[in-house]
Order: C-alpha cells, then structure tokens, then sequence
C-alpha cells in the first residue's frame, strides 16, 4: 500500500466525494457526535466548515489517501485560532477499518510539522506555539487515549456542545510545541547537525522531505541558499541535504569507510508499519524486508530503506 498525504479542497467536487466516503466508511463517528446517520452534503460541510469570523484561508484540511485516490483519514486544522500562536484541531478521523495501524499519528505528525514551517493556513504557521483539539463526551471513549498519546493534556477548559439530538460537553485538550532552536542546554554533549551531500537536490529533496516531516522534523528554508535543505528536530539537532560541486560519486557507497546508515525513531510499531506502506511511493527502496520488523534482531523494532542516492535509513519504533 502506498500513501500522499496533501490538502484537500473545497473547490474539488472530488475532495467532496472522498470526505464524504470517508464519513460513510466510518459511521460511528457522526452517530456518536451528532445522533444520527451520515447525510449528503456532510463531506462538504466538512471542507468548509469555519467559527464565526473565521477568514476561510486559515483552515487547511489535511487527507492521507492510498494508491487509488481512496481517503484513508484527514485533519481538519484552522491555524492562529482562537488566538495568534495556537492552532485548532477540528476534526481528526481515520476510517473504521483501518484504525489503530498508526495512520492518525502518522497524519498528526506531518501536520505538526507543515504547520512549524508555515506551510498550513495563512502562511503564518511558523508562529505556532500550541495545539488544542476539542473531545465531545460522547466520544471520548475512542477519542481521549488517542490524543493522549500524541500529548495532549485536558486544559480543565469545558463547553457545552450540541448537535442534533447529542447534548453533551466538549473538553478542551491542548499540547505545546518544543522550541526548537532551544535544544540541549548551552555546552551539553549531543548531535549538533548532520549533513548529507547530494548529486542532485531538486531529485532527491522530496523524499528526504516526506520522510522527515512525517517523523515530527520540521523544515526550515534559508534565504538565499537554493543549494541547500534543513529539517529540525525539536531537540534543536538538525539534518542538512545539501547538493555541492565537490560530489564525486552520484551515489553513496555504505560499505565504504565512513557512515553506514542515519537511524532515526518514530513513536510506535503501528506508525512504522504505516510509514513503510508509503515509503515506496515516495522514493524508498526497502531494505530487508523479509525480515521487517526484526531485520536488527529479534528485540530491535525497525524498518530499512535506502534513498534513490543509495543512503541507507533505520526507522526504529521508539514503543
């Protein structure tokens, strides 16, 4: 199974479409919140949905879609709401089918990390400091240890909600986002950067790019340096891609002296069978896969790839 995750439109009749499917394939989620059966027009109303005085260009509806176009889950975001600096959360919903494989998280974290660089919204993401996200009671059952384990605390914060025949409350939740230019403190031992050169940048940007925003890296540009890439992690370390003249090789030799793989980790063995589905799709060759998850050893969760530049990586369930 391969997998894109992009922004879903309104201005697409067949967005709409795939909402709407969406909410068809997972029921339980509009009977729980809203008492009743999906209805026509709800994958639109998704789409456009917005607070009163909402300008339309802070929200972002973000989708996960396999190979033939289907909607596997989406994220409804609405940057600088309720306040400057904090970004909402509306909706986070994965299809019945396919939860608890890691798609939410996996979908979760390349949102945080589009809006760190500003990429979400108005384009003014990169002042965000915190999310929050609303649980309904009557669906906090499913709801509260997932946002739980993506963070998010309740902040004591509590609304009445209703819709259609549901009278419930909604519970605010919210998590903050590391700053990450502040890292280690000043002197402390650690990884400062690391820097691979590339043959060619704009071939092999895109799935450095897919890869590290969907494990929470968030890029950063520098003005002025077409030749270059930066992905930061919120411990302040970073990754640099950078294309150079003195390149000798187009592709990198790791049974050569000198680096032999970047290992790097992500949350749970759910959300790297999910990265693996889609790691193909966006450029990664597998490396060991008869023997995935245990190509390490029998105690070692992980999954092996190598870029189209032959650079090897481990992606190591940290849960």
């Amino acid at each position: 199974m391969t997998l894109t995750i992009r922004p879903l439109t309104r201005a697409d009749a067949a967005d709409a479409a795939r909402v709407q499917a969406l909410l068809a394939s997972s029921p339980g989620y509009t009977r729980r919140v809203s008492g009743r059966e999906v209805a026509r027009g709800d994958g639109a109303a998704v789409l456009s949905a917005l607070p009163p005085g909402v300008d339309p260009a802070c929200k972002t509806v973000i989708g996960l879609l396999d190979a033939d176009g289907g909607l596997l889950a989406l994220c409804d975001v609405i940057a600088h709401w309720p306040e400057p600096g904090t970004a909402h959360i509306g909706l986070l919903l994965v299809r019945e089918d396919r939860a608890g494989r890691g798609l939410g998280r996996l979908l979760h974290d390349s949102v945080l990390a589009q809006l760190r660089a500003g990429a979400l919204g108005t384009g003014n993401g990169a002042g965000i400091e915190r999310l929050r996200a609303g649980i309904v009671a009557s669906n906090a059952e499913g709801a509260e240890p997932f946002w739980r384990a993506l963070g998010y605390e309740p902040t004591g914060e509590v609304r009445p909600y209703r819709d259609g025949d549901v009278e419930s409350e909604t519970t605010i939740w919210e998590r903050f986002f590391p700053d990450p230019t502040a890292g280690a403190p000043a002197g402390a031992p650690g990884l400062h950067h690391l820097e691979l050169w590339t043959a060619d940048l704009a071939a092999a940007e895109p799935a450095w790019d897919w890869l590290l925003t969907a494990l929470g890296w968030s890029p950063e540009r520098v003005d002025g340096w077409e030749l270059g890439r930066i992905w930061r992690h919120a411990d302040g370390s970073y990754i640099v891609l950078e294309q150079s003249d003195d390149v000798t090789s187009a592709r990198a030799d790791r049974l050569a002296p000198g680096m032999n793989h970047v290992a790097l980790t992500i949350a749970d063995r759910a959300a790297l069978d999910a990265l693996r589905a889609g790691a193909a799709e966006h450029g990664w060759s597998e490396l060991f896969g008869e023997r995935y998850p245990h190509a390490g050893g029998e105690d070692h969760t992980a999954w092996y790839g190598e870029s189209a530049e032959g650079i090897e990586v481990e992606i190591v369930a940290a849960g």
